[in-house]
């Protein structure tokens, strides 16, 4: 007897490489998979492990950055060249998201404009000013952390990594994908529950525990003002759209990274 796709057990390795090559452009093992409708339920569990994904992609460019500054580049020197090895590894999935959503909410006076605006790969003036504010924003940020030794940066950089992916699941749990649109987040997000994003936050802790304890206020009041940054785009957009889309969780991974690496630069 053949079990139903929903009953059966996740295949953890399948889920793990999924991810990765979802959110990166790492080179993984070719799926095996049977079936599209195989790898789109592969696809789907490994949602749960975005935030550890993503952390791990955190501490890569935490790694590039403490060994550029090591070396003597300045901060922000040894920022840009981090941010760019991590373009390089996750060919700029969420800075293209990021600056298509820019485009589209600042361009767009209707749901149809708003959507058709979002699909154009051509970037327009609100994505690029978005672009250079927001990767600005991430390189100054982190060159600021140096200041506090190696340690930290290698914490907030890991821990708001993990923290963006965190904020995609729990977008994909408590805001629905648009249905009428061909697009990856209604493929995977639609069947999501709390006990993905709870899980998944277990699953990433080890990434973004010790920024926790290495400064528990600032932690605590970055990861408030994330959350409100995210629960306001998440107001927008339902506003405008009503919905999500692969760009618009992108987007929202990109604000709380953000908003957690300039709270860290608070210190």
């Amino acid at each position: 007897m053949v079990t139903p796709d929903h009953e059966a057990p996740p295949n953890w390795r399948r889920c793990f490489l999924a991810a990765v090559q979802f959110l990166t452009r790492l080179p993984v093992p070719s799926s095996s998979e049977t079936s599209a409708a195989a790898y789109a339920a592969t696809l789907r569990r490994s949602v749960v492990l975005f935030p550890l994904v993503g952390g791990l992609v955190g501490l890569a460019t935490a790694g590039v950055f403490v060994v550029a500054s090591l070396i003597g580049l300045p901060p922000l020197v040894a920022a840009i060249v981090a941010l760019g090895c991590e373009a390089l590894w996750t060919g700029a999935f969420h800075e293209d998201a990021f600056a298509d959503t820019c485009d589209a909410l600042g361009g767009g006076w209707t749901r149809a404009q708003v959507l058709k605006i979002m699909k154009d790969s051509r970037l327009g003036t609100y994505g690029t000013v978005a672009l250079v504010v927001g990767v600005g924003g991430r390189a100054a940020a982190m060159a600021s952390l140096v200041t506090d030794g190696i340690v930290w940066p290698l914490l907030a950089i890991t821990a708001a990594a993990a923290w963006g992916r965190i904020a995609i699941v729990a977008m994909m749990v408590f805001t629905a994908p648009i249905e009428n649109r061909d697009s990856h987040a209604k493929d995977i997000s639609g069947m999501q529950t709390g006990a993905t994003l709870l899980i998944a936050a277990l699953l990433s802790l080890p990434l973004w525990i010790g920024w926790l304890l290495f400064a528990p206020l600032l932690a605590i009041v970055s990861l408030a003002a994330a959350t409100l940054v995210l629960v306001w785009f998440r107001h927008k957009i339902l506003k405008r759209v009503g919905g999500t889309t692969g760009d618009l969780l992108g987007c929202s991974a990109f604000l709380v990274q953000l908003v957690i690496l300039i709270g860290a630069s608070a210190r």
